[in-house]
């Protein structure tokens, strides 16, 4: 999924941070888990990860690719979905042709749906509108239908999230719409598998609470790995489709408003991503802290001040243990430069920061 401050290319980075400060051990947590990179990456390192978001679309990613740790059966489909060995494959077929059918999201973010308001929404095709629709209606129904269990509702709900934004008219995130049709928009939706980490042996924990909850409450942990938002954007409010997909519209239809269709989304408003209060939410959270090693992505234009970072980390960590990394890479960029907004340059740099606390 197209996100901002994905970790993909940056794991290799990671990786060898790990490896070059020697830390090690059997359980991590992720309290900002996002797409979930990097707790499976952390899963597939040999931790048992504990991870959490205040995103739904997040808590099911994290499902997938963090908590499954066996290949879904699909049990309670068998009478509707033909077994050929693979379950997962034949599942996913059988969502792909289902006829779409038009609901919530051809309603609200396709330019055919025209659901009582002005704006023509051109986030999807009427197509894909209608067949997200009908795969996220048909997922609803066998989920409280009791069909199926967590780990294979959630599998088939991430596979429907990344679907939808292979397809979604968007330059990357949902704050705006292209106003003219994609190639990647024109395509048919497309459900595929999750690569997800199985057969590790190691149970791992996901949830949708605060980060500083989630740290006060779930250790201790071997490894706290921090990744907070880097800028002003609330993703709430860049990602609310895929929120909506996650979360669903069947037992009461959100109120959407404006030009894009935003949710009521105060609740999910970080301080993070909030100048003057992110710096007092980080040393609250390192301070409540029970774990070995902390390390730390934040790249080199994140709202938090570097020599904050490097106090509070140094007042947390042990003497001398305090370390920074960086590593240089291809700015993520969700549109060009224009008049009213320039960007500083190509490239970003990302830090590491680290400290042992025992």
């Amino acid at each position: 999924m197209r996100y901002i401050g994905n970790k993909n290319k940056l794991i290799p980075f990671i990786r060898r941070t790990l490896e070059r400060l020697g830390i090690e051990g059997a359980t991590a947590c992720d309290p900002f888990a996002g797409t979930a990179a990097v707790a499976r990456f952390l899963k597939k390192h040999g931790y048992a990860v504990t991870s959490s978001d205040i995103m739904s679309f997040s808590f099911a990613f994290q499902w997938a690719y963090v908590v499954v740790d066996a290949p879904p059966r699909f049990a309670g489909l068998a009478e509707e979905v033909e077994d050929d060995g693979q379950r997962l494959d034949a599942v996913l077929r059988h969502l792909n042709r289902l006829r779409p059918e038009t609901g919530f999201v051809y309603e609200h973010f396709c330019p055919e749906g025209h659901a009582g308001f002005e704006h023509d929404r051109r986030y999807f095709t009427p197509d894909n509108a209608a067949k997200i629709d009908s795969v996220r209606r048909r997922l609803h129904e066998w989920r409280t239908g009791g069909a199926l269990n967590d780990g294979e509702y959630f599998v088939l709900l991430t596979a429907l999230i990344e679907a939808a934004d292979r397809v979604a008219n968007t330059t990357g995130v949902y704050a705006a719409y292209v106003k003219s049709w994609q190639p990647n928009a024109e395509r048919p939706l497309e459900l595929r598998p999750p690569r997800m980490v199985t057969g590790t042996g190691r149970e791992c924990r996901a949830y949708r609470r605060d980060a500083i909850d989630v740290v006060a409450a779930l250790g201790p942990f071997d490894l706290l790995y921090l990744d907070p938002p880097y800028n002003t954007r609330q993703y709430a409010g860049y990602y609310h489709i895929p929120e909506l997909i996650a979360e669903g519209w069947f037992a009461e239809r959100p109120i959407l408003r404006g030009k894009t269709g935003l949710p009521e989304d105060e609740e999910k408003r970080s301080d993070w991503s909030r100048r003057r209060r992110c710096e007092a939410a980080f040393r609250r959270l390192v301070e409540a802290a029970d774990c070995r090693h902390i390390l730390m992505s934040y790249n080199s234009e994140g709202i938090i001040p570097e020599d904050w970072i490097e106090s509070v980390l140094r007042d947390r960590g042990a003497t001398d243990s305090y370390r920074r990394l960086e590593h240089s890479y291809k700015r993520y960029r969700s549109d060009r430069d224009s008049d009213v907004r320039r960007y500083r340059g190509d490239r970003v740099t990302e830090r590491l920061y680290y400290v042992r606390t025992v």
